[in-house]
Order: structure tokens, then C-alpha cells, then sequence
């Protein structure tokens, strides 16, 4: 009589994976057992969005700071807008001073308390 190799059951072959080895331990098809799992998967990551996304949005890193970066982005233009403004005048002044010498004269005049070679001074004691 011939010998037929030793056999090994079922529950003692090495799966090739997980998913392989629940297939074997409980006698389900693998289309079954994948489709099961990937459904539990997308339900884990759909869970996961559900509690993670509104823990981030109330958290103090959340829409209050989100809220105070606006405002200060807000303040900051604002500024921003400002000193352009200021600095179109200046240029403007800037440009006077290079192209109009009674404009020269009126500043020397009213910021400098200067006075021309042929004005008169008038001082008066208090």
C-alpha cells in the first residue's frame, strides 16, 4: 500500500494574509471577505472624518483662529492701502521739490523760518 503525504487541516496552513486567514478560519468566500472589508474600511475613514473634522474646527486652532488671522489680514491691507497713499505724496512732494523753486521757498519759508535777502524782519518783544 502506497503513503499519501501527511496532509496538513486547513487551520494549520500559514494564511498569505489577513484577510486570507479569516477566510479560512470562518469558511467564507474571499470576494465576500474583501468586500466586507473594504466596506468596513470606508466606514472607518467616514467615522474617522466625522469625529476628527469637527474636533479640528472647534478646537482654539480651529475657526476662531482662522477668524483672527482675517481680521489681522484685514489690518494689515489696510495699512498697507495707507502707506501707499502716503507715499504717492511723498513722491508728489518729492517731484515739486525738483521741478518748482517757489515750492523750495515756501517750505524754507513756513517750515524753516527762513527769509529772503531783501525781506524785512519785524521783531517784537513781549
Amino acid at each position: 500500500m502506497r503513503q499519501v503525504p501527511h496532509r496538513r487541516s486547513v487551520e494549520t496552513l500559514r494564511p498569505l494574509n489577513f484577510v486570507s486567514a479569516l477566510a479560512v478560519r470562518y469558511s467564507v468566500a474571499m470576494p465576500t471577505l474583501i468586500r466586507f472589508a473594504r466596506i468596513a474600511l470606508v466606514l472607518g475613514v467616514l467615522l474617522s472624518v466625522a469625529i476628527g473634522v469637527p474636533l479640528k474646527v472647534l478646537d482654539t486652532n480651529g475657526l476662531k483662529r482662522v477668524e483672527h488671522l482675517n481680521k489681522e489680514l484685514q489690518t494689515l491691507r489696510d495699512t498697507n492701502h495707507q502707506l501707499r497713499r502716503e507715499n504717492a505724496a511723498l513722491s508728489a512732494e518729492i517731484k515739486a521739490f525738483h521741478a518748482d523753486p517757489e515750492y523750495i521757498e515756501k517750505i524754507a519759508r513756513d517750515e524753516l523760518g527762513m527769509v529772503g535777502p531783501r525781506d524785512i524782519v519785524y521783531q517784537f518783544s513781549e
